[in-house]
This record gives C-alpha cells, structure tokens and sequence, in this order.
C-alpha cells in the first residue's frame, strides 16, 4: 500500500536519482500476523542512505527523499491503504468506503473506523488523531505532501465519537480529493504530539525529534546508528503479515550493495531504479540468487521542440510515429516491457484501457508499406518535396529519399538528445534507429551523446534568450501514483510546470479539466481516455516503451507471497508484507 502525495512525476528515475516519496504498507497481506513460526523472522534489506530525520512530520513535509519513505512510511496508518501492483485502494482504518452525500449544509463524507487498531505503546487509534493531524496540518499551515494530502476544499474533520470521523468539504469533493487525498493522508498520534505543537510554526515542527514517536502503521524504527536501522512489529497493527523486524542496512555503492547480497549479508535490496545491467550480470549465475523483473510505473518517450521547425510541424511528428518500428524494437531493449501505446502503463491494471489503447494505435498502425504512403501523404501537403521519393520496394527494400525540400528549402540537420551507453545502453541503439528513421525521409539527423544532467538541462532549462535549445530528445519519466495519475497537467497543460514542448489544445486542456473535476472513476477514466486520444494524434511525446525495474532477493532465505506487478518489490518497500521466510 502506497502513499504518494509528494512530486507527481521524475524524470527517468529521476533527476535526483528517487523516486517520488512513497509510503508503503504491506497491501497484499490482510489476515492477522501468523504465530505459526518458531523463530523470529528478521527480514535484512540493503539501503543504499539512511534516513535524513526520525520525524513524520519532516519526512511528510519537507524532506520527502525515497530513504526516508522507505523506513518511516510504513510507521503511520491512513483511512486507506493503496496496492501499488494493481493501483486500487482498499480499506486501511476504516470499515468500508463511504461515498460523499448531500444536504441543505454542504456536502460529507461519514466514516466507521476499525477499533482493532492500536499505537504501539497500546493506545487506541481514533477518529480524534485524524482530526488532530488535519488541525495541526491547516493552523500551522505545513506544505509539502500535508498540503495535497488536506486540500483546501476540504472544509473541517470532525469526530463524532471515538470512531465516527466526519469530513466536511466546501464544494462536492472530487475524485482527486476523496478518497485519494484525505483517505491517503497519514493518521499522526494526537497523545504524543498535541502538547508539542502548540506555539510552533512549522519549522520549530520539523526540527523536533521523533525519539518519542510511536507507530500505527505495521512497523516501528526502533534502532537507528546510522549505518544500521532496525524496524519491528508493531503488535497493535492488526492486518499487517510483515516480518518480526526489519533491518535496514546502509551501504555507500550499489556495489557494495550487489556485493553484500552475494555474500549472504542481507536477503533483499532497495534500489529505486533496480539494478543496472551490469549488476544483473554479475549476479545471474549466483547460486541461491533470484533476479526478478516487473513493469516499472514509468515511461520512456521522444519529446519534440514544438518551437522548432519542423518538430513544429505535425505531419513531421507523425511520420516519426509511422515509420518507426517500436512494436520491434522494444524487445531488443533491455530496460523495456514493451512498446507504449500510452502514458498510462500497460501494467496499471486500475487505468488502462486495452480498447481504447488499441484505437489509439491504429493512428499509426497497418503494414509498412501503407504507413509510409500516409506519411508522404502528410508531409507532401505540409510542402515536402523529394528529388527521389522515399520508397520500399515489393521485396520490403528500403531506398530512402534524396534532395529533401521542406517549402523549396533544404532543412537544417537535426539532433537528438540522449544519455550515453553509460547511463543505458539501450537506448543510445534506440535514438540510432530514430535517426536511421529520419535519414530515410531525407533528413541529418544526428544523435547527441551525453551526461544525464546535460539532457535534462538542455531539454528543461531555457537559454539566456528564454528560449529552449533542443530538436528532440530521449528521456522518460516515473510516474507517481498509480492510484489517480497526476502527471498530465504538469507534463502537457499550457501551464504545467514541466511542459517543455510548448505543447497546447483545447482540446486537451478542456479533456483535463474533466478528469480533474470528475466525481466517480468512471467519469475520470472516461475523461483520461479523451486526453490519451488527443496527445497520442497530437504528439508532443511519441511513447517508445514502458519501462521495468530488475530486483534481486537470496531464494535460499526468503519467499515472496504474491506477483508483485507494477514498480516491482521496491514499490511495496522491499515486499515487507509480502516476504516469507524459507524454511
């Protein structure tokens, strides 16, 4: 289960190499803890940072690095727990889900809470410690995650009994903000913090310590040198199936970390972007070593300069999409699950729609021979001349063309941004092929070989004159939370923060103000569907393949009890609620 109230989207695994902050609670396991086993189990999982602060509130609000979600998320409960490797939520503190209802004053939402649950020092966890965590998060104004996770619509919480919660908004709460910010906010316990806060702002909050902090969720940090972490049980968490404790140990290099694994030191490891393919190498015929791969929740794409001729130029943009085989290319990279027909992964079983994917494909779908004389068709009327068209003879021969005119004028060469075989191998032979594409028609395209930080800088960052230097680049994104995507506003909204192609439709713009006010999931799937459809005809991004992550485990140790499915085990914090020991 998965908390995801920070950043909505990174770029690759990130800029700074995390993901976004995450909080995850052992979703698959809903039966009370077995007492079956003789010994304690004590799962060993390798971290590559310890944790930045032992206090939630910092963590939640403004020290949101992976490491620190990874040890302190599973620390504290919500209303609803979110299963990463389907997308859906399901009930954490509460009994059951309640839809909003209305009357003359305004529009609720009532609640029964699980008595079952308990803080680790045994107090009851209440209706009471969720509407102290949302009246410390508004007077002390905190921002980060605390800010998305209590929106502004919501009006006040109340607690009409011990385990009666009542949440009161200004306006019919939409889908976005009920249930996936308030029943995904984490609860805080009102008996150790309520004394503490007053008088503070939320700096004089953050710089707290956690020492007497206690746990709701399954897990509480009990052990913390640095180089060595310990998480138990927390007793009072009733349908956690997680270990008897939990060790974190810190390591300086992944090296070190593969290294460890190999040696037996700890059964697991936490790497946010999974193994390189270089560690996979090493460890691929290692006795009593598993490697698994899974879809990862993120995406790799094509991004084009819409400022720029002739990316500007649809026609352009869309003979790329035609000519370039990705249904083939995809198995020959080693970090892809396949070719993406959308922004939404194959692999979100709560989002994706296969119909309505495959109609989108159909745009550039058919054989060669008929794509390439839709493309020419395209570009013959965006003013495109050839002294020798671009042709595939009856054997399947490719000639491409020659003397390419673009409006009586020879276009300039054209470049493409990529990291370097040392980043990803993968995909310096992927812009190959894209620029193999492009010479076909006729064009110099070239790709450019660099460091990671130059890409996203050139492909983010604009010059002096305010202007973005780039033709196209190969770049890709995680996604957030596979529970309510959120990154279509910031990616492609005239106004989105990360909208680097100067990408604008009403069209979409009109289709995103849709899923964003959509009341049911029905409602917001129908309105993501109209977006997919529009970006996929319009093209700012050409989707090239989902990704995945590779992970390794000590089989000779531990078992996992499930398919862990979208963002692998790293998603659901290493399998804490999934891992079994081997007997």
């Amino acid at each position: 289960m998965t908390l995801n109230r920070e950043t909505p989207v990174d770029i690759d695994a990130s800029v700074a190499s995390e993901p976004p902050a995450v909080a995850v609670r052992g979703a698959s396991a809903q039966q009370p803890s077995s007492s079956a086993a003789v010994e304690p189990f004590v799962f060993r999982l390798g971290v590559l940072s310890g944790i930045t602060t032992d206090n939630f509130w910092a963590f939640y609000g403004n020290e949101p690095s992976v490491w620190n979600s990874y040890i302190l998320g599973p620390t504290k409960p919500a209303l609803f727990s979110l299963d990463t490797s389907t997308g859906s939520l399901t009930p954490e503190l509460v009994l059951a889900q309640s839809a909003p209802t209305w009357n003359a004053s305004g529009w609720r939402v009532r609640l029964q809470l699980n008595e079952a649950f308990k803080w680790s020092d045994g107090t009851p966890v209440t209706a009471h410690d969720y509407v102290f965590t949302f009246d410390t998060v508004r007077s002390l104004e905190l921002g980060g995650s605390w800010a998305d996770s209590f929106p502004e619509s919501m009006a006040s919480v109340h607690a009409d009994s011990d385990y009666e919660l009542r949440i009161e908004f200004r306006e019919r709460p939409t889908l976005a903000t009920w249930p996936h910010a308030a029943g995904l906010a984490p609860v805080m316990p009102k008996h150790v913090w309520h004394d503490l806060v007053t008088d503070l702002d939320s700096a004089g909050l953050y710089a707290l310590s956690g020492d007497n902090d206690v746990s709701g969720g399954p897990l509480m940090l009990v052990v913390d040198t640095g180089e060595h972490l310990m998480s138990a049980a927390n007793p009072g968490y009733p349908i956690a199936n997680t270990p008897d404790s939990v060790e974190y140990h810190v390591y300086v290099t992944e090296e070190d970390l593969v290294g460890a694994l190999l040696a037996g030191d700890i059964d697991s490891a936490l790497t946010p972007k999974g193994l390189t393919q270089e560690h996979v190498a090493a460890v691929q015929d290692a006795k009593d070593v598993s490697v698994v791969a899974n879809p990862a929740n993120g995406i790799r794409y094509l991004g084009f300069n819409l400022n720029r001729e002739p990316m500007s130029e649809h026609a352009f943009r869309a003979s790329v999409a035609l000519l370039l085989d990705r249904e083939s290319l995809a198995p020959s990279t080693p970090e892809s699950t396949g070719a993406a027909m959308s922004m939404i992964p194959r692999a979100n079983r709560q989002w994706f729609d296969e119909t309505a994917a495959a109609e989108n494909a159909e745009l550039y779908g058919g054989d060669i021979g008929l794509r390439l004389a839709k493309a020419l068709e395209g570009l013959e009327g965006a003013g495109y001349t050839w002294a020798k068209v671009p042709s595939i003879d009856d054997s399947g021969a490719f000639s491409g063309g020659e003397g390419l005119l673009i409006d009586g004028r020879p276009p300039q060469p054209l470049t493409i941004l990529t990291p370097g075989d040392e980043y990803d191998p993968g995909r310096t032979a992927y812009v190959q092929e894209i620029a193999d594409t492009l010479a076909f028609l006729g064009f110099d395209a070239r790709p450019v070989e660099t460091d990671f930080d130059t890409v996203v800088d050139l492909a983010f960052t604009p010059g002096e004159d305010g202007e973005l230097h780039y033709d196209m680049y190969m770049l890709g994104w995680t996604l957030g939370s596979p529970a309510l995507p959120a990154y279509y506003r910031p990616l492609f909204s005239p106004d989105g923060v990360m909208n680097n192609t100067g990408y604008s439709s009403e069209a979409f713009t009109k289709a995103l103000h849709d899923y964003e006010m959509a009341y049911s999931e029905a409602a917001a799937r129908d309105a993501l569907w109209n977006m997919e459809a529009t970006l996929f005809a319009d093209l700012p991004y050409l989707p090239l393949y989902s990704s995945q992550i590779t992970e390794i485990y000590r089989s000779d140790r531990v078992w996992f009890d499930l398919d862990p499915g979208l963002g692998g085990l790293q998603a659901r914090l290493g399998g804490i609620g999934d891992v079994r020991p081997k007997h």
